[in-house]
């Protein structure tokens, strides 16, 4: 029976009153259909990413710079050869070292860049110079320029004599020494040419 106004005549539901009813009907029959379709799901019990994350600890990288540097600096080198051999030691190929106008450079081939990329090489090197500049042996800096299998990929690092003089007078830690290198590493990649005929 429709409602009545206050003088007796029948008063119709208003458009506004009958849109709030279908809404408030239609909320109720989606929620019933929601809660049916999540039952069917079977639980996801494993993230798709599982597999993909590194077994814990992951290692920091001041302690790679750390480890790299303190290995090569505890050794003895005198000169650019005991250098580059030290540095071979530890695994990396050696293209040359060069002394010029008191910079120190040297040139090696990171072999395992997608691997382990450049700051697990840069501080044995850093560690290296270290040793060189205790030895006796004066420089002003040192730049290091990275090389890969690809030619035109490259990067580069500089390693200032004085935070080796720090290193080595304990001003600063093995820690703060590779992150001041690691701050300068530069790298730079291009995607190889490679010449197709049309017809192939």
């Amino acid at each position: 029976m429709s409602p009545q106004s206050d003088d007796g005549s029948r008063r119709t539901p208003s458009r506004r009153r009958m849109l709030r009813w279908s809404a408030l009907g239609g909320l109720a029959l989606l929620s019933g259909c929601t809660r049916d379709v999540g039952e069917e799901l079977p639980p996801n019990l494993e993230w798709p990413i599982a597999d993909l994350t590194p077994e814990l600890p992951v290692q920091e990288r001041t302690d790679v710079l750390e480890a790299g540097i303190e290995e090569l600096a505890s050794r003895t080198i005198t000169d650019e050869a005991e250098f580059a051999a030290a540095i071979e030691d530890y695994s990396l190929e050696v293209e040359s070292v060069e002394y010029e106008r008191d910079v120190l450079t040297i040139e090696y081939v990171n072999t395992n860049v997608y691997e382990e990329g450049n700051v697990h090489d840069v501080g044995p090197i850093a560690g290296a110079f270290a040793a060189l500049l205790d030895s006796g042996y004066e420089a002003v800096a040192l730049g290091i320029t990275i090389l890969d299998a690809a030619p035109s990929s490259y990067g580069a690092a500089e390693v200032d004599a004085a935070w080796a003089y720090q290193y080595n007078d304990g001003v600063l830690s093995a820690k703060e020494y590779g992150e001041l290198v690691a701050g300068t590493i530069e790298s730079d990649r291009h995607e190889p040419h490679v010449a197709v005929e049309p017809d192939e």
